[in-house]
């Protein structure tokens, strides 16, 4: 297997290697360097662990696993700099609509990331995918214990409208239905899931729990 060379990004006065990597072993990146892939993918985690708590300073809502890691993918793809005055990051702190944030992101619509070649194009478009994927864990304001392998609360999120979706959600109704034929609890659901919300800096009292009821 090949050896990774050290190289200058354009403008830049320091030597990188690997995934861009300033220091190796501990130290500073010297012209002759050169590393292993293992080692230079030792030293990306270790790039990484530092790297995603600076990018967290600039992240002002919650995200799942899915979203940190596009996210971190992002900002380490374009830089720090960049990143903290992207428009994609003012999107997400604005809890901007997905087709806001889709058609800043995706290679396919924002032509910008096709100037960079396939790299990252592809690079944009997993990304994308990564963080609209469903994830187990759903960061909420208030407490949820989810009961399902995949959290419920991801369908909001996850949704683009695409046929097989809409089989899925289709396949769920009819499973509801047969267990429950008579639509009770689906009524309940709905009923719970449309109050006007409280305890987010709402003055309005707690409505009664639409499954207090019985």
């Amino acid at each position: 297997m090949g050896l990774f060379g050290s190289y200058k990004d354009y403008g830049e006065s320091d030597y990188r290697i690997g995934y861009g990597s300033i220091s190796l072993w501990n130290r500073r990146i010297g012209m002759h360097d050169k590393a292993t892939q293992e080692e230079v993918e030792t030293q990306l985690v270790e790039d990484l662990k530092i790297f995603s708590c600076q990018v967290a300073e600039y992240v002002y809502v919650p995200l799942n696993r899915s979203r940190k890691g596009a996210v971190l993918s992002f900002a380490h793809s374009i830089g720090l700099l960049a990143f903290k005055n992207s428009r994609l990051l003012e999107l997400i702190n604005s809890h901007a609509s997905k087709t806001e944030i889709i058609k800043e992101w995706s290679p396919y619509i924002n032509r910008y990331w096709l100037s960079g070649g396939e790299g990252m194009r592809d690079r944009r478009r997993a990304e994308l995918d990564l963080f609209l994927s469903a994830d187990k864990k759903i960061p909420t304001f208030t407490k949820h214990k989810c009961h399902t392998p995949v959290c419920l609360l991801n369908l909001p999120d996850t949704y683009t409208g695409a046929p097989n979706q809409v089989k899925a959600v289709e396949y769920l109704e009819k499973k509801l239905n047969e267990w429950d034929p008579s639509g009770h609890v689906i009524r309940r659901f709905y009923r719970l899931w449309s109050q006007n919300p409280t305890g987010q800096g709402s003055l309005k009292p707690r409505e009664k729990n639409a499954l207090e009821d019985q």
